[in-house]
């Protein structure tokens, strides 16, 4: 029972970067991937092949960028 009580406890585990840089990797390539995916299926439906597909990288650049600030704020809070 003194034993117990004299081991140090570790500190909390540090989040491993792998994880969180896949996690990241995954959010922007899915970001862009949707924005472009929209894109190229509004063009193709109405008929204006550069103008959306255009619109959608931005917008999907767009998303993947707010999420590299989202997860950098909550890192930042740890």
């Amino acid at each position: 029972m003194a034993d117990d009580r004299n081991r140090r406890r570790s500190p909390a585990p540090t989040p491993v970067p792998w994880g969180i840089a896949f996690d990241l990797g995954l959010r922007l390539g899915i970001s862009v991937m949707l924005g472009l995916g929209g894109g190229l299926l509004l063009d193709n439906w109405l008929g204006t092949l550069p103008l959306f597909t255009l619109a959608g990288v931005v917008l999907g650049i767009g998303a993947a960028m707010y999420t590299i600030w989202d997860v950098a704020r909550d890192a930042m809070r740890r």
